[in-house]
């Protein structure tokens, strides 16, 4: 169990990385998409749920907020509260 979550919070602290990149380059409105984030085709079904994961864990922690028009759309990535905290 301890692996399992030294293993989430690395991928969580990755993730966060990625992020804080792509809103750099983002557009004016200061958001991401997760296909951008995790292409499609691009990384293994596997590693995209890894990423998805770390994503929520981001979102429970305020670090990120994101949003979802409908069920399977693309995921809207924007920063949350506590973004610039260190992770």
């Amino acid at each position: 169990m301890e692996l399992m979550e030294r293993r989430g919070r690395a991928n969580a602290a990755e993730m966060h990385e990625v992020v804080r990149r792509t809103l750099r380059r983002a557009d004016t409105d200061g958001t991401t998409r997760f296909s951008t984030v995790v292409p499609p085709g691009r990384v293994s079904r596997k590693r995209a749920a890894a990423q998805l994961h770390a994503l929520l864990m981001l979102k429970k922690q305020r670090v990120v907020d994101v949003s979802q028009a409908e069920p399977f759309a693309d995921i809207i990535i924007s920063r949350g509260p506590d973004f610039s905290a260190k992770f």
